[in-house]
Formats: structure tokens, C-alpha cells, sequence
């Protein structure tokens, strides 16, 4: 009988401890954690020839074109060459890092005296570019930058760099400096106007210096607005215009028998600019007819380009146990092609394990030259998973407990 009773009390202990096992277990699998979706990305950036094949570029010279932060567009050699009164764009940048002036300020004075018109009358009989000055004349900061930039004067050049600096030579130390800091390696000056043959750049350097230019709030308006009446009561020549029918807005337009012709320009691309800068130019006829050219196909450069179409898939979200939702944009985004280089898609979307249709489940940002963000929705439901599925193997249970 002793040995009847040991036996079920092992088996109802057997039985009890199986029951108690199958509890435990039953309730780890009913509650254990739901894992979150996984997201797979199925949108990616378009992809185009590029601006280059599109641009219409001079066989002469050297050539570059920079809109934004996109790969700039070169022709010809790359090394630094003259580059006649493009100097000065490089002038009047460092004169205002030197002296600031805000928009609409006139800045410091200046009295004209007989040696000014003297330098003046001077430049003038060896026929370089100048612009008149008279004994008794107050001439403002503004009036000098805007006699050297627009109305490309030598003399107003010269005015500055004694005004601003008290000597070429503190000049040169001071327009070194900057440009180092701007990252302007290819780029040396020997004078402010540009007559000197070893001041030299590269089509690029003079690119990324106009993009500088255009950033600056006074120069920026003068090239825009293109003023020519000082306060000193005289009313400039546009010597900086180039072929301004083709909307192009002209920061330099010069010539010297070491540079040829050299033309920088400042072209609309839809709501923007391209620095474009061309060096070695044979002649004028032969710049015009470049420049007429490589506008026009700029224009084309204009053109959009949709990266992401309102209700376009972007994403798919999936669970553990078998359902996925595809997750949709609520709005278009579009970039224009200079953009569309250097354009990222980033997916913000949290992890969760259940959705409703419609429901706002995060973001994607198209990150270019400025970053546009679009809502996602789930076009569909996750549920919770049903108890087939929660009931697996133990080993998959314990796992959802331990991630």
C-alpha cells in the first residue's frame, strides 16, 4: 500500500508541477512583448545626367560655374592665371571684412585732393579704366565701392587700399590673410585693380570668391540694384555689365593683354544664382558670344525634378507575425537638378508594433541646399498578433522576454 501511495503522490505531484509548468508558461506567452515593425526604405533619390552634360561650355580660357553647394562645372585648364579686374572682387571683399558696413551706411569720408586727381588724370592718359574725381570732392566708402566694383575704376581702387589699409603693402598682407581663411588657395594679388600680371586665380577660386560676393549684404545689393550716382555728384559708367539682355548681372567685365578677357557674372537659376566665371577670353565678340550661349543652356539647369510624389510609397513596415503596411507621403517634394546631387533622404519614423490606416506615423526629409519634410501615414493596420502565434516554441517566448 506504502508503495501505491509514493506513486501517486508523484504523480500528482508530477501532475500538479505540469499544471503550475503550463500556468507559467501560458501566461509568459499570453504577455510576453509584442516586438516592434521593422522598416524597410523603398524610396531613393532619382537619378540624372548631371548639370555638366547639359551646359554649354567655352572651348578658350577657363571656365567654372558654381550654383549652391553642388559640384561646380569647369572647363579648361584649372591652374591659376591673370585675371585682370577680377582683383578687385577680391578688394572690395577684404576692405569690408576690414572696415564692416551695413546696408545703407556711406562709412567714412574722404576729401579729394590735387594727388588724387593727379593718380586719376594719370591712369586715365594710359588709357586704363578710371573714374572722375574733381579737387574738394567728398567721396564715402559706398561711393568708392561702389566706383571700383561697377564702374571698375583703378583710381577708386588705389583711393581704397591707402584709405582702408595706408599702403599697397599692408593690403597684399591683408587680402593674403582673408583668402586664406576663405580657403581661396589658387588665388594671389600683387595689386588691387588687376594691371599686375601676378595677380592670379583660378576660374573656380573667382567663382566661390562671386558666391562670397553675392552673400555680402552691400555688395550683394549693389550688383542686384547696379547704382551709378554717388553722393559726390558723380554718375558712374556700368563698365561690370556683360550682355545684361540675358539677365546675367555683371561683377566683372575687363581685359588685360597678360588675361584677355575676363568675364564674372552673376545668372539667375530659378530662385538663385550661378557664379560664372570665364578667363582667357580671346575677345569680347568671342566672350559675348560664349556667354550668350552658356545662359541659355543654364536655363535648363532650372528645371525640377520630383523626388517624392504625394501618396508615393516610401517605406514598408513589417511584424514578426506575417502582416505589413506600406507607409505613404502625404505631400510632393521637389528639387531642382543643382540640388539633386546633393540630396539625402532621412526616415524618421518610430518603432511601434500596431498601427491604424491613416495615422500619422513620422517624417522623411529631403536634405539638400535646404531641408523639406513631408508627413508619412500607414496605409493599412497592424493588429496585436493572434495566440497561435504568441504560443510558439518556448525557446522563441523566452527570447521576447530577453530581446
Amino acid at each position: 500500500m506504502s508503495a501505491v501511495r509514493t506513486t501517486r503522490r508523484i504523480i500528482s505531484g508530477m501532475l500538479a508541477l505540469g499544471l503550475v509548468g503550463a500556468t507559467v508558461y501560458a501566461a509568459a506567452a499570453l504577455l510576453s512583448p509584442v516586438p516592434a515593425w521593422t522598416l524597410e526604405q523603398t524610396i531613393d533619390v532619382p537619378t540624372s545626367d548631371g548639370v555638366a552634360a547639359q551646359l554649354a561650355l567655352p572651348s578658350a580660357g577657363s571656365t567654372a560655374v558654381v550654383v549652391g553647394s553642388a559640384s561646380p562645372v569647369l572647363a579648361g585648364s584649372e591652374d591659376p592665371r591673370p585675371i585682370a579686374g577680377a582683383a578687385k572682387l577680391v578688394l572690395v571683399n577684404v576692405v569690408l571684412d576690414a572696415e564692416p558696413l551695413e546696408l545703407g551706411q556711406p562709412g567714412a569720408a574722404l576729401s579729394i585732393d590735387q594727388s588724387h586727381v593727379a593718380r586719376y588724370r594719370e591712369l586715365a592718359a594710359v588709357g586704363a579704366r578710371t573714374v572722375p574725381v574733381a579737387f574738394g570732392q567728398t567721396w564715402t566708402r559706398r561711393d568708392l565701392l561702389q566706383a571700383t566694383l561697377l564702374g571698375s575704376g583703378n583710381n577708386t581702387a588705389e583711393l581704397l587700399i591707402d584709405e582702408v589699409f595706408g599702403g599697397l603693402p599692408q593690403y597684399l598682407e591683408a587680402a593674403a590673410t582673408w583668402l586664406a581663411s576663405q580657403g581661396l588657395d589658387g588665388t594671389t594679388v600683387a595689386d588691387g585693380a588687376g594691371l599686375d600680371a601676378d595677380s592670379r586665380s583660378t576660374a573656380l577660386d573667382l567663382a566661390r570668391l562671386t558666391a562670397l560676393t553675392l552673400e555680402h549684404p552691400v555688395l550683394a545689393d549693389l550688383v542686384e540694384r547696379r547704382p551709378l550716382d554717388t553722393s559726390a555728384g558723380v554718375r558712374l559708367v556700368d563698365e561690370a555689365s556683360f550682355v545684361p539682355s540675358t539677365g546675367a548681372l555683371g561683377l566683372v567685365r575687363s581685359y588685360t593683354d597678360a588675361a584677355g578677357v575676363c568675364i564674372v557674372l552673376a545668372v539667375p537659376v530659378g530662385d538663385r544664382f550661378a557664379a560664372v566665371v570665364l578667363l582667357g577670353q580671346p575677345g569680347y565678340a568671342v566672350a559675348e558670344d560664349a556667354v550668350r550661349t552658356l545662359v541659355d543652356s543654364l536655363s535648363a539647369t532650372a528645371d525640377v525634378v520630383e523626388v517624392v510624389a504625394a501618396g508615393q510609397q516610401v517605406a514598408v513596415a513589417r511584424t514578426d507575425w506575417g502582416q505589413e503596411v506600406a507607409l505613404l507621403a502625404d505631400a510632393a517634394v521637389s528639387v531642382d537638378l543643382w540640388s539633386l546631387e546633393s540630396t539625402e533622404l532621412q526616415l524618421r519614423v518610430p518603432t511601434r508594433s500596431t498601427v491604424v490606416r491613416g495615422t500619422d506615423v513620422g517624417s522623411l526629409t529631403v536634405v539638400g541646399d535646404t531641408e523639406q519634410v513631408v508627413r508619412v501615414r500607414a496605409d493599412g493596420t497592424l493588429t496585436e498578433p493572434g495566440v497561435a502565434w504568441r504560443f510558439a516554441d518556448p525557446i522563441t517566448v523566452l527570447q521576447r522576454w530577453t530581446g
